[in-house]
């Protein structure tokens, strides 16, 4: 069953399509870096939560062509987002659920987990659609490192934390394979940075640095940016100072968007 917000998108103009959905991604990313809640999460849900998954091959709906990440993918980085908010919250008053915390986050991994797989969706084989299944691959691993760091804190040696980082790199070596691997690395920053802040893997470090570095001799962006603000977090670490990546976003007031 359709929900307003689906016939909005599937009634709406092309150009007013793509502002829609950019303008609800631009609001998740900037949601994790400047630790507040979603604007657009309501919407969010009514389009991709578990009810409307039925309408997920629906283009009008997808999130695909615009950003590369799968629709549950964007909903799920929206709640992780959320779900760190209540918890600073709760933490602040004292009155965390630590059983609540973790029955959520488990709950959001179901759903990262149990989007399509695209190794295996038929007739998605021309290069944009391969680089397009590739950002996707790396969104989800790195949205995995996300929610352990919200539920367990920013701890490098968190077994899921670390396999979930060693994941996003694996995908990010497949995206080497195709013509348009720039274009990939581009617009996975925001997951490069979260996986790079916490990492204390020297060669994972590097890899992620000399990502960033090719990529800022392409283009106009902030990766050298994130390549300074990965230092700092690691010059902080291992000074043996806590470190909330997200803080230290905000403090240098940048957006991964």
């Amino acid at each position: 069953m359709f929900s307003v917000s689906n016939w909005a998108l599937i009634s709406c103009t092309d150009s007013m399509r793509f502002i829609t959905k950019t303008s609800m991604w631009f609001d998740v990313l900037a949601s994790a870096t400047l630790i507040r809640r979603p604007k657009f999460l309501d919407i969010l849900r009514s389009l991709y939560g578990p009810a409307t998954v039925v309408n997920d091959g629906r283009p009008e709906l997808s999130m695909m062509d615009v950003m590369g990440c799968e629709n549950r993918i964007v909903l799920a980085l929206a709640e992780i987002a959320d779900l760190a908010c209540w918890k600073d919250e709760w933490r602040r008053a004292s009155r965390l659920s630590v059983s609540k915390l973790v029955r959520c986050g488990k709950d959001i991994e179901i759903m990262l987990k149990t989007t399509n797989d695209p190794d295996h969706l038929p007739g998605f084989d021309t290069e944009k659609s391969r680089r397009r299944r590739l950002t996707s691959d790396i969104f989800r691993a790195s949205a995995l490192v996300y929610l352990h760091s919200i539920i367990s804190g920013d701890h490098p040696q968190c077994p899921e934390i670390m396999s979930n980082i060693t994941e996003t790199v694996k995908c990010l070596k497949r995206a080497e394979d195709v013509t348009a691997a720039p274009c990939v690395v581009r617009s996975v920053v925001f997951s490069i940075c979260i996986c790079g802040c916490l990492t204390d893997v020297p060669a994972y470090r590097k890899y992620f640095l000399r990502r960033l570095q090719k990529q800022q001799t392409k283009t106009v962006g902030n990766c050298a940016r994130v390549a300074q603000l990965m230092k700092e977090v690691w010059s902080n670490r291992e000074r043996g100072e806590p470190v909330d990546w997200r803080v230290v976003m905000q403090q240098s007031q940048m957006l991964l968007v």
